[in-house]
């Protein structure tokens, strides 16, 4: 019970920051200052990092392959908005972050609205909430995140994807991804 209390309180201070945040400026630049390509897809595969996985009945540290496909929306300069998702390639145990149980997990797909800011043109900070799919079991997740990316072109930028999970009832993790963005 007591994590369930402390979820809800993540989950109402991510909340208050959004809130915040969102009401600074988020319809402050003109027509002339929005994005040429506003909408971008980014496909990245990386690695999403567990810390209390389990394997042969020991707790390690699991890095399971996965693959991310991001679309984003750029109301302005500053804000954009955007469904990110994920899958995870690997069966895995984790126990829980209350240290409660061991759950086990199919190749979880994860979906995530988010609201991201632009403290600088090709950088997106961004957080969100969503929920992660198998077959045992789904979690509601609270995300955070960065997103630094490289113009290679006009339309394509190189992107790295960092990412902080907090599933609800469940476990943390961390994802470390690259992808490619097409800007449109």
């Amino acid at each position: 019970m007591k994590n369930f209390y402390s979820s809800k309180l993540i989950l109402k201070l991510l909340l208050a920051a959004l809130i915040s945040v969102f009401s600074l400026d988020l319809f402050g630049q003109t027509a002339e200052e929005t994005e040429s390509f506003p909408h971008s897809l980014t496909v990245g595969i990386g690695h999403t990092m567990v810390a209390k996985g389990i394997e042969a009945g020991d707790k390690k540290w699991l890095a399971l392959p996965s693959w991310a496909l991001d679309y984003n929306y750029r109301i302005n300069p500053k804000w954009g908005i955007g469904i990110q998702n994920e899958i995870i390639l690997s069966d895995f145990e984790v126990e829980t972050f209350d240290n409660e149980r061991v759950i086990s997990r199919s190749k979880p797909f994860s979906s995530i609205a988010v609201l991201g800011y632009y403290p600088w043109r090709e950088v997106m900070v961004f957080m969100g909430a969503g929920a992660e799919v198998a077959k045992e079991e789904s979690f509601v997740l609270l995300r955070l995140g960065a997103e630094p990316a490289w113009e290679i072109s006009e339309r394509f930028s190189l992107v790295l994807g960092l990412t902080y999970d907090f599933k609800i009832e469940g476990y943390d993790s961390f994802g470390l991804s690259l992808g490619v963005e097409y800007k449109f």
